[in-house]
């Protein structure tokens, strides 16, 4: 049986669609799954974050309401920048299941680099390690981009 984060997350997806934005009640929302509107913002600050391609404003008070957003993925230097010093594995594999439903990257493509910048191929202290997958990650994403725009 699927988690109430799992139902949460793909009713809003399917509410979404095809369309760039929506806006939703928070209290209505909660009131429809029958859970906490906390619930309804973990389901938002961890599965419609800016690195999948999101963006969420909220508003407090007075039932309150969601906006979310689908953001297209800008151009290569703009994702590189939004990288930072610093990369999670984690995040990076949001990135990258982005760029795959964007159609930037293959499925192939995304595993390989998720192997090559797992943390077992980078054996070195965790403050090194993200450091490095960041700036592998930043060479790879503009190499593939650089790819994409020659075919």
């Amino acid at each position: 049986m699927a988690k109430l984060s799992d139902i949460i997350e793909q009713f809003l997806l399917k509410t979404l669609g095809e369309e760039v934005q929506v806006d939703i009640s928070r209290n209505e929302l909660a009131s429809f799954f029958s859970c906490a509107p906390s619930q309804i913002n973990y389901v938002l600050e961890t599965r419609f974050t800016i690195d999948r391609g999101f963006l969420i404003e909220s508003q407090r008070g007075g039932g309150g309401y969601i906006k979310i957003t689908r953001v297209p993925l800008e151009p290569e230097n703009d994702l590189v920048a939004s990288v930072g010093d610093t990369l999670t594995f984690k995040r990076m594999k949001h990135m990258l299941e982005n760029l795959e439903k964007e159609g930037i990257v293959s499925s192939a493509e995304r595993q390989i680099v998720e192997v090559a910048l797992s943390d077992s191929a980078l054996q070195m202290p965790l403050a090194f390690r993200e450091n490095v997958r960041a700036q592998s990650f930043k060479n790879i994403v503009l190499y593939l981009f650089k790819g994409k725009n020659n075919d």
